[in-house]
């Protein structure tokens, strides 16, 4: 009992405590960060119609697409045990499994070569603050040299909150450069950046 209120305790002095010295201190408590590969759950929730015209760009998997409904891009989609149906959208960090998409055109021959993202390592990063960040897969964005890899929640109206360049796998606790990012008179600025520690992954 007293093990389990101590391990409660760090994590939430973790949450309270600067960037740089929440992760002194949890690197000195050898903790690392979370893998997980993600499984899908059928049936999930909603319902669109749709297709998948190729590899996701999100990650890495021979079971995960680019697919589209409507006028909607969704990345990553997974292959679940129906193969008459992908899930899209899911958010495992706050048990959301996702919509179903039911399939009008058979699924692609898995991409042959590795995704780019593969390098990046997750399609979903869950930080030690809470807040959760997902791969970008739309047109590339630079800002200040910078390149915006994930989007995070938690912004608001003309602060955007991204994780930039790469996820820094090199050590048992990975770490990233977060950045607030704000929209000026003359475009988007740089306004915050601090290095973040990453609780967990989803690849």
């Amino acid at each position: 009992m007293a093990l389990t209120k101590w391990k409660i305790s760090l994590a939430l002095l973790l949450a309270a405590l600067p960037a740089s010295f929440a992760l002194h201190l949890a690197q000195g408590s050898g903790r690392a960060t979370e893998l997980i590969r993600f499984v899908p759950r059928l049936p999930g929730h909603g319902m669109l119609s749709g297709y998948c015209w190729t590899g996701s760009i999100a990650v890495d998997r021979p079971d995960a697409w680019r697919c589209m409904a409507g006028n909607g891009i969704f990345d990553p989609c997974f292959t679940g045990k129906d193969k008459g149906f992908v899930v899209c959208d899911p958010d495992p960090a706050k048990s959301d499994p996702g919509m179903r998409m039911k399939l009008t055109r058979p699924l692609p021959v898995p991409d042959a070569q590795t995704a780019p993202a593969a390098k990046a390592g997750a399609w979903l990063v869950e930080l030690a603050d809470g807040s959760t960040c997902r791969k970008r897969t739309g047109a590339g964005w630079e800002i200040q040299g910078l390149i915006v890899n994930y989007y995070c929640e938690g912004g608001k109206k003309g602060v955007e909150i991204d994780l930039v360049g790469d996820l820094d796998t090199s050590g048992p606790l990975w770490t990233v450069r977060k950045a607030t990012i704000f929209e000026g008179e003359k475009g988007p600025g740089r306004i915050k950046e601090e290095k973040a520690v990453i609780k967990r992954v989803w690849r």
